[in-house]
């Protein structure tokens, strides 16, 4: 019995070699865990590829971004409109065109850490404002399923409150 158990053990300790690289008492056994550095800069260039094909295959998914961050920006100068006219005795101030370079202008009329442009120059944020009335406006991207392709939507708001979208023609004060 003792025999037949030495037997089975040294049986078992050449099936074990089998599975080993032939190694000496000096030696770890070699194993092939992971993966070679050219197999992993293959997968990152494959994916890398992949994430840019996927980017530019939704144009209409990032215009759509562009035209939140546009509302987004609108709604901010707005905020920032009703904060001057509060402290200036209800007073807005009066302006036109490119509500950026307005903004940024020293003095700076309105109190914002930094005036927010249009994702995508050229295109500009516009004002049309006297002391008591104001509007502001950006040109959208995307338009609404009512809108033919050749005109041009643009989302305004007013200092009344109303806002919306406008196609065609930028708002004036009289849209208000």
């Amino acid at each position: 019995m003792i025999k037949n158990n030495k037997e089975q053990r040294t049986k078992n300790r050449e099936n074990l070699k089998i599975y080993y690289l032939p190694y000496t008492n000096h030696q770890l056994p070699i194993t092939n865990l992971g993966f070679t550095l050219i197999e992993l800069l293959i997968v990152i260039a494959v994916l890398g590829s992949l994430a840019t094909i996927v980017l530019f295959s939704f144009p209409g998914a990032t215009k759509k971004a562009r035209d939140s961050i546009r509302r987004s920006d609108i709604k901010q100068y707005q905020t920032a409109m009703e904060v001057y006219a509060n402290k200036n005795d209800g007073k807005y101030f009066a302006a036109s065109g490119n509500i950026v370079t307005q903004c940024g202008s020293a003095p700076r009329p309105l109190e914002l850490p930094t005036c927010p442009d249009d994702p995508k120059p050229p295109a500009n944020y516009s004002i049309s404002s006297t002391t008591s009335q104001y509007v502001l406006w950006a040109q959208l991207e995307t338009l609404n399923d009512a809108v033919s392709p050749a005109q041009i939507q643009f989302f305004f708001v007013c200092s009344s409150g109303k806002s919306g979208l406008k196609n065609t023609n930028p708002p004036t004060l009289s849209d208000c």
